[in-house]
């Protein structure tokens, strides 16, 4: 999610599967990089030489790639973006967090931990970063342009999406997702995607297997 003038920098937000991300960094050969769990803040030049943003742009992309395809480039997207940050670290052309940008980055590991919790609130996340709520509603959406409960709907909603693909039921995906309300959840669902969760396993029950030979 970016917005782009004269005088508006942009954000790019990529949410990454663990899986995904760690088979990339495998395949960069990078072991176990310094720079990895922390805060990294680049400085804007490196941005520019490297066309992060080009890279993250691309990345978008691969939403309307299928398969195979699609899990491959992805890869190799991540690959590059893992080389390059590595590369731009070393160069040490990064700048200190400050101390709200620290505060969202803890509440985002915080939440990308513990977003089945049926428990989690916006308060339960402002007791654990030490702030209060209406501090860390203000930054979390001045550093993600999103709200906390949005962001905490999407992290389900994908972990959702992922159960039914996997052949759970929608309820089943529902409440081992952290949502409390079906209902809530049906209408959010549909409000986010269009169609319903019944409506979205059938199509994935349509789409042709892809059939693999070995030589």
């Amino acid at each position: 999610m970016f917005n782009i003038t004269d005088k508006i920098s942009e954000r790019l937000i990529a949410q990454i599967s663990a899986e995904l991300w760690q088979e990339a960094l495998l395949a960069s050969g990078l072991v176990a990089p310094t720079w990895l769990g922390q805060l990294v803040i680049l400085d804007a030049d490196a941005v520019t030489a490297w066309d992060l943003r080009g890279l993250f742009e691309r990345m978008a992309q691969t939403a309307y790639l299928h398969g195979s395809t699609q899990h491959m480039v992805q890869r190799c997207e991540l690959v590059e973006l893992l080389l390059l940050m590595d590369q731009i670290v070393a160069e040490r052309r990064t700048a200190p967090p400050s101390a709200t940008s620290a505060l969202v980055a803890k509440a985002v590991a915080f939440l990308q931990a513990n977003y089945t919790d049926p428990n989690l609130t916006v308060g339960s996340l402002a007791k654990y970063t030490y702030t209060s709520r209406e501090h860390l509603s203000r930054a979390f959406k001045t550093y993600t342009m999103e709200s906390v409960h949005g962001y905490l709907t999407n992290l389900r909603m994908q972990h959702c999406r992922r159960a039914i693909a996997a052949g759970a039921s929608v309820l089943d995906a529902c409440n081992a997702s952290g949502f409390t309300n079906y209902t809530s959840f049906l209408k959010t669902f549909r409000s986010l995607y269009g169609i319903t969760p019944s409506e979205y396993r059938n199509q994935l029950r349509r789409t042709p297997e892809r059939v693999h030979s070995t030589p």
